[in-house]
């Protein structure tokens, strides 16, 4: 790829250090650093599924009536009891009844705490993978964001400045109006010149101040945005420091340095471990658990109702009409649908990289004829007001000439605020802002 070999470059502290306030303390920017964090957590939550987990459950069941078993006990004893009995000529073995028992426990409680741990599962390793490369993609995207973030800073404050400049020259043209409009009444006064040309520069005067009003309000506006991106009061006071000192300065970005071939990489192997997931689903998963609790009449504890229980378990999903084959072809389908997203937006880039470096080219040639401009309507000026206070010159092209200043110091102000947006646009199309 081919880039401009010479970049328009701003160095100024105080911008520099409202681009570190923003980085700090823009809203927008802790939205995406929470989304980091978050997605650090879930890599630990997926890390944890490899450990064992512990569970504690009880429960009590009280209960009447229900399904029966009868069990003839008074059948089967009290024929063999009544002969005993004859025998001995006694009474020491008495009869017994016929006992039905209820399917359903009555008073009965069972406690345990259950450990359970995973021995072989292939979807918690992808699942893990998964979620650390979530995390490159959050990091890439809350990059992008950062050099997003700066360059609007950038452009904000250049945008004030070109507001506050457009302020001066503004109150320098009413001041020369004002200076205007008393010079021709002395000499309506004196008779040297008819009322017309007060009322004309009485009018100048208005559309002018009216002019400086408005200015005025874009400023405000500016400034406010300027805050916003910052985090700050939107009345807050902008430090401009001294004039930004513009110089040629090499040194282009390289497309390998964007965050989002960053971003689309990490969705391509996302995508890929998905695939991956899906397959690991088809596979047996091993466990074991082992079972120590206490079971009984309620509130009866000992040794005859404490008791353990060990146990493996095995799940293997043998059909499922072919639902794991059809989600894996999906899932390898967007992988190669993040491909060809990463070979389109390589040649985007390329050519945002590059549009930016012809704008920027056009911008400083724009910029150099507007000062050229400037000065000559300057000098212009200057000789038409001294030709007009010796009475060689028309009032009217007098105030043809003041207008082509104000309109080429103001041509020139925003030329020169284009230049250091197309600057700031080219550095972020190059990614070559160092944080």
């Amino acid at each position: 790829m081919t880039f401009i070999s010479q970049t328009l470059f701003a160095q100024n502290r105080v911008l520099d250090a409202y681009i570190s306030q923003g980085l700090k303390n823009n809203q927008g920017l802790k939205q995406q650093d929470f989304l980091l964090q978050k997605s650090l957590y879930a890599l630990k939550e997926a890390k944890s599924y490899f450990l064992p987990e512990v569970n504690f459950n009880t429960s009590y069941l009280d209960s009447r009536g229900g399904r029966k078993i009868s069990i003839p006990i008074g059948d089967l004893l009290n024929p063999v009891y009544t002969s005993l009995n004859q025998l001995t000529s006694s009474s020491a073995f008495p009869q017994v009844e016929n006992v039905n028992q209820t399917f359903n426990p009555n008073n009965y409680y069972d406690a345990k705490f259950r450990t359970s741990l995973p021995l072989y599962n292939p979807e918690i390793g992808v699942n893990t993978k998964i979620r650390k490369e979530q995390i490159q993609f959050q990091q890439a995207d809350y990059d992008v964001y950062k050099r997003e973030l700066v360059k609007e800073i950038k452009l904000g404050y250049y945008a004030y400045l070109q507001s506050e400049e457009a302020i001066r020259i503004l109150e320098s043209a009413v001041t020369l109006a004002r200076e205007n409009l008393r010079f021709n009444r002395v000499l309506v006064s004196n008779d040297k010149a008819i009322r017309t040309v007060v009322s004309r520069s009485e009018n100048e005067l208005i559309g002018l101040e009216a002019k400086l009003e408005e200015a005025r309000y874009q400023s405000k506006s500016a400034a406010a945005y300027f805050n916003f991106l910052l985090n700050t009061p939107l009345d807050s006071k902008i430090e401009t420091g001294d004039n930004i000192q513009t110089e040629l300065a090499a040194g282009p970005g390289t497309l390998a340095k964007r965050e989002e071939l960053l971003k689309l990489e990490s969705l391509g192997r996302i995508n890929t471990l998905s695939a991956q997931l899906e397959k690991a689903t088809a596979l047996p998963r091993l466990a074991t658990f082992i079972d120590l609790g206490s079971q009984g009449d309620f509130l009866n504890f000992n040794n005859d109702t404490r008791y353990y229980l060990f146990g493996l378990t095995l799940d293997w999903r043998v059909f499922a009409g072919n639902r794991t084959q059809y989600r894996t072809k999906q899932a390898l389908l967007d992988g190669k649908v993040a491909g060809e997203r990463i070979s389109q937006a390589e040649q985007q880039l390329e050519l945002e990289a590059q549009t930016a470096a012809n704008k920027l080219n056009a911008a400083i040639k724009i910029y150099q004829a507007s000062k050229s401009q400037t000065a000559l309507s300057q000098q212009y000026y200057q000789d038409q007001q001294k030709l007009y206070r010796e009475g060689q010159l028309l009032y009217i092209e007098l105030l043809d000439a003041q207008n082509r200043l104000i309109s080429d110091q103001l041509q020139q102000s925003i030329s020169y605020m284009i230049m250091q947006t197309r600057s700031a646009e080219l550095e972020r199309a190059q990614a070559s802002y160092s944080f």
